[in-house]
């Protein structure tokens, strides 16, 4: 039977080993087993156990024989996936955010997208990845459906390891020019034109996924064959 230590060690190894997958610290295809992941952080082989159950329901690992488990890879058929969804449900958000968004959470938002991305600092990318996650789900809740905002949400966790991928290798501007598309997106938000704020979104959704792809086939064509 499963005591609360127990429950409480499992949820804090899901969370860091949630955290290594994704930041890359545990790179997509790398093959992890319970011991090298007990030996890595710490903890107990049921916490671990517990916390790559979990991992598996959100398909960010994979069970196969003999090699325990392995970090699931990134696809471009997944991102193409995830981003048209994204644009299907976040522009018309955009959209329906303009006039219902109360003032103090739209101004909320925009001190988020406020400070500088420094794409030398590796803090100041990842407050900015936070601060985009938090924009973009924060216009879908303020549109008022709340089973598009779950969605979103999940969509979001699902690529985020892409994200950082595309970032890194000069995506947006390291994110320089995301954080300038969000700005435009909000100002337009907060001058009431609905229509701009959708089609801001829109191009600013398509252009970092056709970049984020990119650069996920520039990582397949590295990869040396038969790895």
């Amino acid at each position: 039977m499963a005591t609360s230590g127990d429950s409480t060690s499992g949820a804090a190894a899901y969370e860091r080993l949630r955290r290594a997958v994704t930041t890359l610290e545990l790179a997509p295809g790398a093959g992890v087993s319970e011991a090298q992941l007990v030996e890595a952080f710490g903890f107990s082989k049921a916490a671990v156990r517990a916390a790559l159950a979990r991992l598996r329901g959100e398909g960010l690992v994979v069970a196969e024989p003999r090699r325990g488990h392995v970090v699931a890879p990134l696809t471009i058929r997944d991102v193409l996936d995830i981003y048209d969804l994204r644009l299907l449900l976040e522009p018309p958000a955009a959209e329906a955010a303009t006039g219902r968004i109360q003032p103090e959470g739209l101004a909320a938002l925009q001190a988020l997208a406020e400070p500088q991305v420094d794409s030398d600092d590796e803090e100041s990318v990842e407050r900015f990845i936070a601060a985009n996650r938090t924009i973009h789900l924060g216009l879908v809740e303020a549109a008022g459906n709340a089973r598009a905002a779950r969605i979103v949400e999940r969509l979001l966790d699902d690529s985020e390891r892409a994200r950082r991928v595309a970032l890194r290798s000069g995506a947006a501007n390291r994110g320089t020019r995301a954080r300038d598309e969000l700005r435009s997106v909000l100002r337009a938000v907060a001058a009431g034109d609905g229509a701009a704020a959708a089609g801001l979104m829109a191009e600013a959704i398509a252009a970092f996924r056709d970049e984020l792809v990119a650069a996920l086939q520039q990582v397949a064509l590295d990869q040396p064959i038969g790895r």
